[in-house]
């Protein structure tokens, strides 16, 4: 009977690469019981257990460093222990792609609308209440301040929100939509939000846009195009006799993921109307 196996043999016992038996001794974690004069390792029998506990403890996520600790302290208690600790990682981990599934979804949606949307389209249609984290009021014509309060704001809205796949916007008073320029009026800064998410943030930093009827259609280039696609608007309420009634929200679905230039992006204009008392 043999009493020595090579690394060639515990390799293939084990399933895994020669390079990896290497490296396990190389760290420590997994050493031959002999190495010959011309280098070669050799293993002994027994050591099939103490490999297989290793591949069990790396196919459960266990890092190779807690692994040669673990082997160092085998009893019932510490392995209750440490596979206990495990599975909180392991469901820390879950939570973590739960929320980059989310995050994917979101971005999905939003991409597979903008294969379809049409700039010339306005819909008047219901629309359910949505959450979102609001900045404080930009001045547009104050490039330096208009930065800093970006960059406040966006530092404390937390990167699963900023980088959720809702899309981001701005929110203007609504009295600026009759207004002749009406990209130089005050706007805050948006970023949509879950509702299970309202309570990390302090009540004045959350809005809601209520529930209700909406006049709303898709604009390319915000900043050359808006107060042509303004007009459009007001045509449209005079047409079908709605008047504003609350702010307007505008949010970004086509953004710099989508296309390197800025004259690429795309907002979803939202007006709030009600109709005309006859």
């Amino acid at each position: 009977m043999k009493k020595f196996l090579s690394i060639s043999e515990m390799a293939k016992y084990a399933g895994i690469s020669r390079r990896t038996l290497i490296y396990y001794d190389q760290i420590g974690l997994f050493k031959p019981v002999m190495v010959g004069e011309n280098g070669y390792r050799y293993y002994g029998i027994d050591q099939y257990f103490e490999l297989d506990v290793i591949l069990l403890l790396k196919n459960i996520g266990m890092p190779l460093e807690e692994i040669k600790v673990f082997l160092k302290n085998r009893n019932v208690d510490y392995a209750l222990q440490e596979f206990y600790r495990q599975r909180t990682k392991v469901d820390q981990q879950i939570e973590q792609l739960k929320s980059i599934r989310t995050s994917l979804d979101s971005f999905i949606e939003r991409y597979e609308t903008l294969k379809n949307f049409d700039l010339e389209s306005i819909t008047y249609s219901y629309r359910e209440p949505e959450s979102f984290v609001i900045s404080d009021i930009i001045e547009s014509g104050d490039t330096m301040d208009s930065v800093q309060i970006y960059g406040r704001f966006y530092s404390s809205v937390d990167s699963k929100d900023l980088f959720s796949g809702y899309p981001i916007g701005f929110l203007v008073d609504g009295a600026a939509f009759y207004q002749e320029n009406f990209h130089a009026a005050p706007y805050r800064a948006l970023v949509k939000i879950s509702d299970e998410r309202r309570h990390l943030y302090h009540s004045q930093k959350v809005v809601t846009r209520p529930a209700g009827y909406y006049v709303s259609g898709f604009m390319k280039d915000e900043i050359h195009h808006i107060n042509i696609f303004n007009n459009r608007f007001r045509n449209y309420l005079k047409e079908h006799k709605l008047i504003l009634d609350g702010d307007i929200w505008e949010l970004l679905w086509q953004d710099e993921a989508t296309s390197e230039f800025p004259e690429d992006q795309v907002f979803e204009v939202l007006i709030p109307v009600k109709r005309i008392e006859q």
